[in-house]
């Protein structure tokens, strides 16, 4: 699969470091578990993480019983399954999701679209295992922010994120999905940077002088960034009911 042979060598292997670091370390954790809850809550009653990784959104978010998460990658979706019991995690690609049709009435996705070489197939896979009337949730990086753009510059496997914005995921989602809301979020996350374990210094983020430094950073860059250039994009969308306009 294509999808498979773009991503396996970046992505392919479980990362059990950066799961710890975003769901424990000082300061990140608490910036991550904000983002994912004011995206993904709440949360509805059968609910499948499209592109799961490790688990981390899930844990985020409570580790929901019951819920399903999806990854194309083994050895994520075998320690996923290790750490949060409670959930269900199947390995398969989001372009052709191993489930029936209308068997999840939420379906959440973080950070996939961009890596996706064909995202209209997942798309058109995400509403066939929605329920009518079911809701849909994406997280993604926008390519505007200067951030995101340096990630992307940087790493060969993140360059689709440059084609990531508003405009795009709203087209993507809008041509089968009725959209509901658009929102953007973090202006300027600095924090993933500075207490970044590979190019930063997570100890850091235990000092309170640098706590407070990193927290006015980001709250000057929030006066002066235009929300159409902050790091995050979440749109909220639901399947139509047959008969709505």
């Amino acid at each position: 699969m294509a999808a498979r042979d773009h991503l396996s060598q970046a992505f392919g292997c479980a990362a059990p470091e950066h799961f710890v670091w975003q769901t424990t370390a000082p300061f990140v954790s608490d910036r991550e578990r904000d983002l994912v809850r004011a995206a993904f809550l709440p949360l509805g009653e059968r609910v499948l993480d499209v592109g799961c990784g490790e688990g981390a959104t899930l844990v985020h978010l409570g580790a929901p019983a019951g819920a399903t998460g999806i990854d194309l990658f083994d050895d994520k979706i075998e320690f996923a399954r290790r750490r949060l019991p409670s959930c269900s995690f199947i390995a398969g690609s989001a372009e052709q999701l191993p489930f029936s049709n209308g068997r999840f009435d939420h379906v959440i996705v973080r950070d996939l679209i961009h890596h996706l070489d064909e995202p209209s197939r997942a798309v058109d896979e995400i509403v066939r295992v929605l329920v009518a009337g079911g809701r849909v949730d994406v997280l993604e990086p926008c390519g505007y922010n200067p951030l995101i753009a340096l990630h992307a510059i940087t790493r060969p496997a993140e360059r689709l994120e440059l084609r990531s914005n508003a405009t795009y995921l709203r087209d993507l989602l809008g041509s089968r999905l009725q959209i509901e809301t658009v929102r953007h979020h973090q202006a300027f996350p600095i924090h993933r940077l500075i207490f970044h374990p590979d190019v930063g210094r997570p100890a850091l983020a235990t000092n309170p002088i640098a706590r407070r430094v990193t927290e006015k950073l980001e709250q000057f860059s929030s006066w002066i960034m235009p929300k159409w250039a902050w790091a995050y994009i979440h749109v909220r969308a639901r399947l139509r009911v047959n008969g709505e306009g």
